[in-house]
C-alpha cells in the first residue's frame, strides 16, 4: 500500500457532499469509519453546502471515533460547488466522492487505492457498483435494477459507448490532477437545493473522454444508496427520467428546431403507438413493465422539450 507522497500528499481523499441530510449524513460517515484502509492513508471531507440542519453537529460527534473528519462549509448553493469546493481542498493524490445518502462497503477505499496503483494504463477515473438501500421494503413490482448501477460482473475499462457518460456521482473517483487540467465540475448543471437538475459529472466525463478515455470499473468498489419511499411513484420516475433526458439535450446543446429533433418527435410517436403491445406481450411483471416504459418516455420527452 502507498505510503504518504514526497510532495506532502497522502493517497486518497474521500469527498462527501451534504445539504440538511444529517440523519443520512450519519450513516455514510460510519461506513467510512469501519473501512479496512488505513486511517493514515486517506481523509474525510464533509463539504456542507450551506445547511440549516445539524449536519455540522454530526460531523463534530463522528470525529471522536478516533478519526478527524475534515468540515467545510461552502455556502454557494449548488452540487457543483460542494464538489469543486471538495477537490480543491483535498490533500490526497486521488479524489474519490460518494453521496451523502450512501453507505461504502468496508473495502471501498482500498479496492480503490488499488485499482489506481496497480491496474495499467493508470485509470484516470475509476467507479463501481451502487446497489440500492431501501428506506422500506419495496413494492412486488419494483425491480432492483430500476436503482442498481452496474457495468457487469467484471472489472474493466469501460467501452467506448458506455465510456463517455462515465459512473455515476455516488461512487467514483479522480486522480487529483485531472481536476486541476480540466477545471472541475460545471457550474452550468448539478443539482441546487432541492431544485433537481443532473449532469455535472456526465459533463465531466465527456469532457475527459475526449482525451484520456480510461475509466476503470470494477464491481467490488460498491456503495448502497438510499432509495426513499418516493421512488416507488409513478409520477417521480417519469419526473426523474425527464430530468436525465433534459440533462443530456443540454449536453448535446442543440438547437430548439432541428431536423434531429423532428426526427426524436417521430421516435416519441411511435414509440408511444408501441406501449401496449410491449406491456401485452411481457414475460415480466405487467407492472415492472409499465414502469420501465414510463421511465424511457420520461427520458424521450426530456431530451425533446428540454431548452439549451
Amino acid at each position: 500500500m502507498t505510503s504518504t507522497a514526497d510532495n506532502g500528499l497522502i493517497p486518497l481523499s474521500v469527498i462527501v457532499c451534504t445539504y440538511n441530510r444529517a440523519g443520512l449524513l450519519s450513516n455514510c460517515l460510519e461506513s467510512l469509519l469501519n473501512q479496512t484502509l488505513d486511517k493514515q492513508f486517506f481523509e474525510v471531507l464533509v463539504i456542507d453546502n450551506n445547511s440549516s440542519d445539524n449536519t455540522q453537529s454530526i460531523v463534530e460527534i463522528m470525529s471522536r471515533f478516533d478519526f478527524t473528519f475534515r468540515y467545510i462549509k461552502e455556502e454557494h448553493r449548488g452540487h457543483s460547488h460542494a464538489r469543486n469546493r471538495g477537490w480543491q481542498e483535498a490533500k490526497g493524490k486521488y479524489v474519490a466522492f460518494i453521496d451523502d445518502d450512501a453507505k461504502a462497503s468496508p473495502e471501498w477505499a482500498r479496492r480503490i487505492l488499488d485499482v489506481f496503483e496497480n491496474v495499467r494504463p493508470e485509470p484516470v477515473a475509476v467507479g463501481g457498483q451502487i446497489r440500492p438501500w431501501y428506506e422500506q421494503p419495496p413494492p412486488d413490482w419494483f425491480a432492483d435494477d430500476f436503482e442498481l448501477r452496474s457495468w457487469g460482473k467484471e472489472a474493466h475499462f469501460l467501452e467506448p459507448i458506455l465510456a463517455v457518460n462515465g459512473f455515476s456521482g455516488a461512487n467514483m473517483a479522480f486522480k487529483r490532477s485531472l481536476f486541476e487540467s480540466y477545471g472541475g465540475f460545471s457550474l452550468d448543471f448539478g443539482i441546487v437545493g432541492r431544485r433537481l437538475v443532473m449532469g455535472e459529472e456526465t459533463e465531466l466525463f465527456h469532457r475527459i473522454y475526449a482525451r484520456e478515455p480510461l475509466f476503470w470499473y470494477d464491481p467490488q468498489i460498491v456503495v448502497s444508496h438510499w432509495t426513499p419511499e418516493r421512488n416507488f411513484r409513478i409520477s417521480y420516475r417519469f419526473y426523474r427520467y425527464y430530468k436525465y433526458g433534459a440533462s443530456a439535450a443540454r449536453l448535446q446543446q442543440r438547437k430548439l428546431v432541428s431536423l434531429k429533433q423532428l426526427r426524436r418527435l417521430l421516435s416519441v410517436v411511435m414509440f408511444c403507438l408501441k406501449i401496449p403491445i410491449r406491456i401485452l406481450i411481457t414475460r415480466e411483471n405487467k407492472h415492472t413493465c409499465f414502469i420501465r416504459v414510463i421511465q424511457e418516455l420520461g427520458t424521450r420527452l426530456g431530451l425533446l422539450f428540454e431548452k439549451t
